[in-house]
Parts: structure tokens; sequence; C-alpha cells
């Protein structure tokens, strides 16, 4: 099975193809013939736009990678969807804002209910961590814990800016990420209302 390679108009499906998947298939990456040639399209198909957020430098990273991982007697079998991902995800980590689930979870009821008791900022970068949200009380507290804590040091930096007081270049970087998230997160609660708002309309 041949990964054609065209750069006009290249899509972002195209380009996986063309600095990933076809160098893989170039150094002999094949199905195992079990697998028919339009079921293996469609894996290679949903793999490269699985991939297709990655830059060119971590495609080609990817590439290194990946042509040692065969699988089979002779390693020239495809390696497993999931074998991709997670070594995509160590070359470049998907954003956030592009996993699944997370987007309506924080449009959602409980990305308000977050917003309104303070706990945004932590459950986004629970999310960011786990890629995931809290799936039982402990952790839900563990989650309360840590905004409390923030929100507290939030109140206590920005004060200390406001009256031109000193504050540690370690301080300014925790808060700058911080407010980064913040607008993160409430960005993704505003578009999910908004296209709540937009569905009720219909």
């Amino acid at each position: 099975m041949r990964i054609e390679q065209d750069q006009d108009h290249e899509t972002k499906r195209d380009r996986v193809r063309r600095l990933l998947l076809g160098p893989l298939e170039g150094i002999g990456f094949r199905f195992p013939k079990a697998v028919d040639a339009d079921d293996g399209r469609k894996r290679l198909d949903r793999l490269a736009d699985e991939l297709g957020y990655m830059s060119d430098a971590n495609l080609r990273r990817l590439f290194e990678a990946m042509r040692s991982k065969g699988e089979g007697r002779a390693r020239d079998f495809w390696p497993s969807h999931a074998a991709f991902v997670a070594l995509a995800q160590v070359a470049q980590p998907r954003p956030l804002e592009e996993m699944p689930g997370l987007a309506s979870w924080f449009g959602s009821a409980a990305g308000r209910a977050a917003l309104a008791e303070g706990r945004l900022v932590e459950e986004y970068r629970w999310w960011l961590s786990k890629h995931r949200p809290p799936l039982n009380p402990q952790e839900r507290r563990i989650i309360a814990d840590r905004a409390g804590a923030a929100q507290s040091k939030v109140a206590r930096l920005r004060e200390r800016i406001s009256l031109r007081l000193p504050v540690d270049a370690a301080d300014r970087e925790w808060l700058h990420a911080y407010e980064a998230h913040q607008d993160a997160a409430r960005e993704l609660v505003r578009r999910g209302q908004a296209q709540q708002a937009e569905g009720q309309a219909a």
C-alpha cells in the first residue's frame, strides 16, 4: 500500500503522511497480510488525523523514534496506534484544548461550577496532568486544597505588585503561568456557554 505524498494544497493529514508515515513505509513498514488494503488505509488515516497537531520538526523526531519500533518477527509491521500516540505525547504533548472531552467538560455545568467556586485553574491543571476530570471525592479535595492555596498566593503576589514591593522572579513566573491557565480555562467555559446559547436559540 503506497502512501502518496503530494505537497500541493497539503492538508494536515497529508503532512503527517509526508513526514512520518511515508518515510516509515519507505524503510519497509507494512501491515500483516490479514489486514486488507482499505482497513490499513483507514488505520493510517486515523493516525494521521490524530497527529496532525504536531510540528514538522516533531514529526521528524517521531519518525526517528518509531523506525526501530516495528512489530512482528521481522520488526517491519506497523506499530500500534497507542504506541504512536504515546511517543507523540513525549515529542510534543497534544494541546489540551484538542483533547476529547475537555471542551465539553469545561463548557458544561462542571466548568461553570469550577469557575464559581474558585477551582477553575486547578481543574484545568488536573486535566493538563491527567487528561481527565477528577473522578472521586479524594481527587476533588486535592483540587480544592490546591485551589485555596493558589488563590492565597495570587492575592498576596498581586498585592505586592500593586504596592510596588519586590517580587521574586520565580513568583512572577508562577503568577504569569497561573494567569495564562486561568485565561485558557475561562475561554473554554465561555465557548461552552456560547455553544449552549446557540443550541437553545436554534
